[in-house]
């Protein structure tokens, strides 16, 4: 197949036209050929048989003898005639000896039936002939058996024939084929120019117009694409709210510590007592803590979007090794509680296909929430499963819970559940979701234990079937 590389859309329709095109001139020239040749010969093969008639009218019977009577003017006119043909021909008797002509003429492979002819091409000193083998009786001149007259023609005019009918059915069809492109490629720019408006169209518009484009007056074609546009027009006017829903909160967020930060500074330069001076450094250093860690969880968050997730590379993680290396590093935190922290894992290795950075980074917020958020003497659970294609990752404690209604607001970024004592800025489970999801993972948010309704257990559920 012909295959034109090209980015223009009309230039992409002429070339397929032209695919299609060339094979249907091929096969009509094919077809032409065939049709000249099969017309010429019909012609010229009635010719023929007039000669071979012609010919066999002048055998007699003299003594006993068949003879050909024919004066030599009239066997240099069969021979040759003025339209540059050259002719062959022998004749057999009965017993198929030759009575004149050219002996090396070959004969069909199958003799005619008396009183039929048979028609064949051949080929004598290196000229194609179309020949004639004609079985005629004898009866007319008084003699018993049949003879075989058999004559050649040079195709020299059956070719010139065939090709002025090829030229003159190709000509019109090539005319045809060269209107037919010039008239598509006008309907094509013609049909193209919905785009044109269209470009126009998006071009005229503000950054701020997320209005849907208008689908209804577009052409059929192009609905499904303006269908498309305006679901991504709508997905972007969602991300952009969230965006400034987001800024919005952090930059409220980040501007309480910072208020702290500056009022404790104050104070502590207005003090003149040295208690009280340590007490706003204290100050100052817990609420730089708390700006550190909102810093860092929103660098977090930044790097568990999508638009960054792209630019990561996702290798084969062992699970079973990321949940001993993160919990390891959480126990001296964990000690400092008093909370006992533990894996629960019967597997000596389990693979998902993951970035491992931002698997870490789950992991962390989801100890970190489980020791931040529950009380001295508690129980934290890290455990790891395999059930069918999937792995499930999860960390369980025995703590108070949280309630049914506020375990699916705990996934939404800076919400924070109220009653607790610990500083926090709502993001760890928002880090979480967004990780999983850039992971197509699901998260899940129960009770630890369902009865009593205590306790909190999060799992991320990742399907084995794409490592």
């Amino acid at each position: 197949m012909i295959h034109i590389k090209s980015n223009s859309i009309r230039q992409k329709l002429l070339n397929w036209l032209l695919i299609l095109l060339i094979p249907t001139l091929f096969l009509g020239t094919i077809s032409a050929y065939y049709l000249a040749s099969y017309f010429a010969n019909l012609a010229y093969d009635s010719g023929l048989f007039r000669s071979a008639l012609a010919l066999a009218d002048e055998v007699e019977i003299k003594a006993g003898v068949m003879v050909v009577d024919l004066p030599d003017s009239a066997l240099n006119l069969l021979e040759y005639d003025i339209d540059d043909d050259y002719r062959h021909y022998l004749i057999l008797d009965p017993n198929h000896h030759i009575v004149l002509g050219d002996e090396q003429l070959a004969l069909p492979k199958v003799l005619p039936a008396e009183g039929k002819s048979t028609f064949y091409d051949s080929v004598f000193e290196n000229k194609k002939l179309r020949m004639i083998a004609l079985n005629f009786p004898l009866a007319d001149v008084g003699a018993k058996g049949s003879a075989i007259v058999v004559i050649g023609e040079s195709t020299i005019k059956r070719d010139k024939m065939a090709e002025e009918i090829i030229a003159i059915m190709l000509i019109p069809q090539v005319i045809l084929i060269l209107l037919i492109i010039f008239l598509v490629s006008l309907g094509i720019k013609r049909g193209l120019i919905s785009l044109d408006k269209l470009k126009n169209l998006i071009s005229k518009r503000l950054p701020t117009d997320t209005r849907p484009l208008e689908e209804l007056d577009a052409p059929e074609e192009l609905q499904p694409l303006l269908h498309a546009m305006n679901e991504l027009i709508v997905k972007e006017k969602s991300a952009v709210n969230e965006r400034r829903h987001f800024l919005a909160n952090a930059a409220h967020q980040l501007k309480t510590p910072l208020a702290g930060l500056k009022i404790q500074a104050e104070a502590a330069l207005r003090e003149d007592d040295l208690a009280s001076i340590q007490h706003a450094l204290k100050q100052i250093s817990a609420g730089s803590d708390n700006l550190a860690r909102l810093a860092n969880q929103l660098l977090s968050l930044a790097r568990a979007e999508p638009e960054a997730v792209a630019a990561l590379a996702f290798v084969s993680v062992d699970l079973v090794r990321l949940i001993h290396d993160v919990t390891s590093s959480w126990v001296p935190k964990a000690l400092d509680k008093n909370i006992d922290l533990g894996v629960k894992c019967e597997l000596k290795e389990l693979n998902v296909s993951a970035n491992n950075v931002l698997l870490q980074e789950l992991l962390n917020n989801l100890i970190d929430n489980a020791i931040r958020y529950n009380q001295v003497g508690a129980k934290v659970t890290v455990a790891l499963d395999k059930v069918n294609d999937e792995a499930i990752l999860s960390v369980q404690d025995n703590g108070v819970g949280i309630a049914l209604l506020e375990q699916q607001k705990v996934f939404e970024r800076f919400y924070r559940v109220l009653g607790t004592a610990e500083n926090g800025c709502g993001l760890g489970l928002a880090i979480v979701q967004e990780i999983a999801h850039q992971h197509q993972a699901r998260v899940l948010l129960e009770y630890s234990d369902m009865k009593k309704q205590t306790g909190t257990t999060v799992k991320v559920i990742f399907r084995l079937n794409e490592v």
